[in-house]
């Protein structure tokens, strides 16, 4: 399942297109955080743009709408990704 899905994303998510998907992911602040102190831990051993991160920066293209909101402990990311 795993190549079909990397196959389909390196050829532009061929077998969703006309799809929409629309979704809230919720991330805790303590998560966040560590993801935030992972990341800047590797930035300063050797910069990496977030963009290039692997399947990243290939589905940049499809997100039609994004928006950042918190909640009390939580941060909320919602989207909109049109193939």
């Amino acid at each position: 399942m795993t190549e079909w899905v990397q196959a389909q994303v390196a050829a532009g998510l061929p077998a969703f297109r006309g799809s929409s998907f629309s979704g809230t992911v919720a991330v805790k602040q303590e998560l966040l955080n560590e993801l935030l102190t992972g990341w800047l831990a590797a930035e300063a051993e050797r910069p990496v743009a977030p963009a290039a991160m692997p399947g990243v920066s290939q589905l940049l293209p499809f997100v039609k709408q994004a928006a950042v909101r918190a909640e009390p402990g939580t941060v909320l990311v919602d989207f909109q990704i049109s193939i």
